[in-house]
């Protein structure tokens, strides 16, 4: 069995008692490599919860961080093929995600390979990272009849998503930044926008978005609505 393992934003006390018990039962540790700095989080989050899985084979999977198509074909079906080739071996796979594996995750193009190649595989969900920055804030999503709109804050349908009743998630906000402060501004949002980076990390910080002056990777930008 092939499982995606959500590990939740970062605080290792938000891993799942489901996440922890499989991750105990796995003979293998699946961690997708990225090349970037952040590229082992997932497993560091887990080992917190989970020490024992440092003497379980690990298997890293190469996954670039990158919107060339070709590219990322090639990384998925090669990753893919690893895992397949695991399964036909007879292992119990635990393949890593941050935050819940439904939500903007690499595994999903995985899981969804190997499910249409007629393997068995199942997914553990996970704390998102918009859930525990809401709590850090304590503040609510929203209420009532009040849409709330998750949208992915580095590509063009932010600007449209802006315009949409209700408060907004921008997540993966961090090297667009500079771009998502003008537009807020230009609608007349930036006064209602709120930053926080690494949420349950080391260097979690959180302040209105018109006071900060970068964000890096782990970065989630709150619009609240106007009511």
């Amino acid at each position: 069995m092939l499982y995606g393992v959500s590990v939740g934003p970062g605080d290792p006390e938000l891993m799942t008692l489901k996440a922890v018990r499989i991750l105990q039962a796995c003979t293998v540790i699946a961690v997708p490599r990225s090349g970037s700095e952040n590229t082992l989080v997932a497993f560091e989050i887990a080992r917190q919860a989970v020490p024992e899985i440092e003497n379980k084979r690990i298997m890293e999977l190469s996954l670039p961080m990158t919107r060339d198509k070709q590219l990322l074909e090639e990384a998925r079906e090669q990753a893919a093929k690893t895992l397949m080739d695991l399964l036909d071996a007879g292992e119990e796979i635990a393949c890593l995600t941050l935050g819940d594996a439904s939500i903007y995750s690499t595994y999903m193009y995985l899981h969804n390979r190997i499910v249409k190649a007629g393997y068995p595989a199942e997914i553990i969900a996970g704390v998102p990272s918009f859930c525990a920055a809401a709590a850090l804030r304590g503040k609510q999503l929203t209420e009532a009849a009040l849409p709330l709109h998750i949208v992915p804050g580095s590509y063009d349908c932010v600007e449209e998503s802006l315009s949409w009743p209700g408060p907004k998630i921008l997540m993966k906000s961090g090297k667009q930044l500079g771009r998502v402060k003008a537009l807020l501004k230009e609608k007349g949002l930036l006064d209602q926008a709120y930053l926080v980076q690494e949420c349950g990390m080391e260097h979690e910080k959180a302040c209105p978005l018109n006071q900060a002056e970068d964000a890096g990777y782990f970065s989630i930008v709150f619009v609240e609505d106007k009511i």
